[in-house]
C-alpha cells in the first residue's frame, strides 16, 4: 500500500525509509485486513501515520486523535513514534482531549482552546510540564505535584471548576507570553513572505504520467482482486450453480415444436446471472486508469466463469455441438460478462455507498429483463433484446422440428380439392410444414 501510494504521486521510491522510521519491516507484506482481522488498532495508526509522510508533506503532519481507542502501551507508541518524526526535523501538529502525563511529556509545544476555540496557551510544555505550571501558577491556578497535568488545565478551564470564575482567554491575550508568540508568528511570516516558493506547479493533477497510473493501478487492482478470495468463489459457485439448474431444468431439449420454447426459456434464465462491484475510485489518480484496472483485472476470471457456465449449460441442454454454432454461443456468452459486469461497476461509480448500489442493481437488471421482448417501448435500446437474439439464432438456427401427432392440425379439406390445394396460400405466407399434401381427408399441418 505504502509503495503504491508513493509510486503514484511521485514516483520515488523511499519508502522503505518510512517503513523503518515507524518499525513496520514485520508488517511490511501483511493485509490490511479488516477489523478483527488483520491489523491491529495501534498498527493500523501507523499505517495511516506512514501513508501520510509518504506523501512527502512540506510543511506539517495533521493527525485528529491519534490515540483515540487504543490501550495505554499502544497509545505510548504511537506518540514515540510521533516524537522520532519530529526528531526527523518533520512538524507534527495533534489534537488530543484525553492524555496520560507519561505521553503528555512527549510534546514540545501545547496550544490549549476552550469553547469558541479561544486560546488559553499557547507555548512550550517544557521538561515535566514545568514551564505550563508555572503559567498556570503565576494566575493562582497551581498544578498539585501529584495531578496530572493535562487533566489539570482541561479542569481548569472547564464548566463547573472552581477556577472557571476567570477568562482565561482575556488572561492569555494580556501576558507576556502572548506578546512573544505574536512577535515570533510575524517574524516567521515575514521570513516566509520573502523566501521564494519552493513548490514548481507543473499544471498537472497528478504527478505520475497517464501510463505509469494505468500501470500501477491495473496491478494493484490484479492483486487485490487476486486475494479477495471470497469475491472470487461467490462468483464461479454462481456460475456454477445456476448453470447446472438451468440446463438439468431444460435437460436435452428435443426437436419437437414445442421444444422451441424451452430453447427460449433456458436462454431467458442465462441472462440471470447477477452483476458485482468492488471498489470506487481513489483521488490519487485519474479516473481513466481505475476504470482500465477494473476492466482488465477482471478479464480474466469472466473467460473462467463464462466458461463454467458454457460447460455446465450448453451440453446439458442439447444444444447443438456443430463448432460454428457452439463456438459462437461461448463467443456471446463472454461478451454477456462483460456486459453485466460494466453494468454493475457503472453503478458502483455513480453510487455513493455499497448499500446503495446493492438495491440499484437488482432494480436495473430487472427493468432490462423486463424491456428485453416482454415490454415493448425498450425493445430497440436494451442491450439484453440483443443478446437474446443472437442466442437464440445460434440454438435453433437450422435447426430440424419433428411435430408430434398432437401438435399437428387435423382437418378435412373443401370438397374437390387435395390438402395441398386447400393450404397452398396459407404455406407460401407461413412456410408451414405439410404432410399428405395430396390426400383428400384428414389433411395434417
Amino acid at each position: 500500500m505504502l509503495t503504491f501510494v508513493k509510486l503514484t504521486r511521485f514516483g520515488v521510491f523511499y519508502v522503505n525509509t518510512i517503513i523503518d522510521l515507524l518499525e513496520l519491516n514485520d508488517l511490511e507484506h501483511t493485509l490490511v485486513g479488516r477489523p478483527g482481522a488483520g491489523l491491529s488498532v495501534e498498527q493500523r495508526k501507523r499505517l495511516t501515520i506512514a501513508v501520510k509522510l509518504v506523501a512527502k508533506p512540506s510543511i506539517l503532519i495533521f493527525l485528529d486523535e491519534p490515540t483515540l481507542g487504543l490501550d495505554s502501551q499502544a497509545a505510548f507508541n504511537t506518540v514515540r513514534f510521533l516524537q522520532k518524526l519530529a526528531k526527523a526535523r518533520q512538524a507534527v501538529l495533534v489534537t488530543i482531549h484525553q492524555l496520560l502525563a507519561q505521553l503528555f511529556a512527549q510534546f514540545d509545544t501545547l496550544l490549549l482552546l476552550t469553547t469558541g476555540g479561544r486560546t488559553i496557551y499557547f507555548r512550550e510544555i517544557g521538561d515535566e510540564a514545568s514551564t505550563v505550571k508555572d503559567y498556570f501558577a503565576r494566575h493562582r491556578a497551581s498544578c498539585p505535584p501529584e495531578a496530572n497535568p493535562a487533566e489539570f488545565m482541561i479542569d481548569v478551564v472547564s464548566a463547573g471548576s472552581s477556577f472557571n470564575n476567570r477568562d482565561w482567554n482575556k488572561i492569555w491575550l494580556q501576558s507576556p507570553e502572548h506578546n512573544q508568540v505574536s512577535k515570533h508568528i510575524s517574524t516567521i511570516v515575514t521570513e516566509a513572505a520573502a523566501r521564494p516558493s519552493g513548490t514548481i506547479d507543473d499544471r498537472h493533477e497528478f504527478t505520475a504520467s497517464m501510463w505509469t497510473q494505468v500501470k500501477l493501478v491495473t496491478h494493484r487492482m490484479n492483486i487485490s482482486l487476486f486475494r479477495n478470495t471470497e469475491y472470487l468463489d461467490n462468483k464461479f459457485a454462481i456460475h456454477i450453480s445456476l448453470a447446472l439448474l438451468n440446463g438439468f431444468s431444460f435437460w436435452i431439449i428435443g426437436d419437437r415444436l414445442t421444444d422451441l420454447q424451452q430453447n427460449l426459456f433456458t436462454v431467458f434464465n442465462f441472462i440471470f446471472v447477477a452483476p458485482g462491484a468492488r471498489e470506487k475510485k481513489s483521488k490519487m489518480y485519474h479516473w481513466a486508469p481505475f476504470v482500465t484496472s477494473l476492466i482488465v483485472s477482471e478479464v480474466p476470471y469472466l473467460i473462467i466463469c463464462a466458461f463454467l457456465y458454457y460447460i455446465c449449460w450448453y451440453f446439458t441442454t442439447g444444444f447443438p455441438t456443430a463448432p460454428e454454432y457452439a463456438s459462437s454461443t461461448f463467443f456471446v456468452v463472454v461478451m454477456y460478462e462483460f456486459l453485466y459486469t460494466g453494468i454493475g461497476q457503472m453503478i458502483a461509480a455513480y453510487a455513493p455507498n455499497a448499500v446503495f448500489a446493492s438495491l440499484v442493481n437488482p432494480l436495473v437488471i430487472t427493468t432490462l429483463v423486463s424491456f428485453c421482448g416482454v415490454m415493448v417501448p425498450m425493445y430497440y435500446i436494451d442491450p439484453f433484446n440483443y443478446l437474446m437474439s443472437s442466442l437464440l439464432v445460434f440454438v435453433t438456427w437450422d435447426k430440424p422440428v419433428k411435430c408430434t401427432t398432437n401438435e399437428l392440425a387435423i382437418f378435412d379439406p373443401s370438397p374437390n380439392s387435395t390438402c395441398g390445394d386447400y393450404l397452398a396460400n396459407y404455406m407460401q405466407v407461413y412456410l408451414m410444414m405439410k404432410l399428405r399434401t395430396k390426400a383428400t381427408k384428414k389433411a395434417e399441418s
